[in-house]
């Protein structure tokens, strides 16, 4: 019985909706908070969320784009995934990573990264990769596949201690 998709090589690009997410979301808190202004909040209780919201708005600008995968690669070897920069430049080698599935659209993937092999390991953040159909329609079900399979260290063959209990 096969576990496993097929290895399968698929480019990362950039999530072009960000910004507008960022900047629709920015505006309509910041028209919410502006309304409960002008019905006569209390001023110094106002004046804290018109604080939390600016805090709240440079640290979504400074650490969100830090925390999302770009012009790379994600590929799956049939046993695990790794992440490749694409940049030529760039000397990092392919990093072993872990997949967690965020959101599908059918037509588009949000995957959550954490990388493997890094220092910091057991500290490492999420990253945030989008990956959409639009980007190798060709590889696309074969990706999806694969991101839907599960890795060997997933498998569980019940051994005669699980099936006695």
């Amino acid at each position: 019985m096969r576990h496993h998709a097929p290895p399968v090589v698929y480019p990362v690009g950039h999530f072009v909706w960000g910004r507008v997410v960022f900047v629709t979301t920015a505006l309509l808190s910041a028209l919410g908070l502006l309304v409960w202004q002008i019905q006569g909040a209390y001023s110094v209780v106002c004046n804290a969320a018109w604080l939390g919201w600016l805090a709240c708005l440079i640290g979504t600008a400074v650490w969100g784009p830090r925390q999302t995968l770009s012009h790379g690669e994600l590929f799956w070897s049939g046993e695990a995934w790794f992440w490749q920069y694409r940049d030529p430049h760039c000397q990092f080698q392919a990093h072993q990573v872990l997949l967690e599935k965020g959101w599908d659209t059918g037509t588009g993937l949000l995957l959550w990264v954490k990388p493997m092999d890094t220092p910091d390991h057991g500290r490492s953040s999420l990253r945030a990769a989008w990956l959409c159909e639009a980007q190798l329609p060709s590889k696309w079900h074969g990706f999806r596949c694969a991101v839907y399979s599960r890795s060997r260290e997933e498998i569980h063959t019940p051994t005669a201690d699980d099936v006695r209990a």
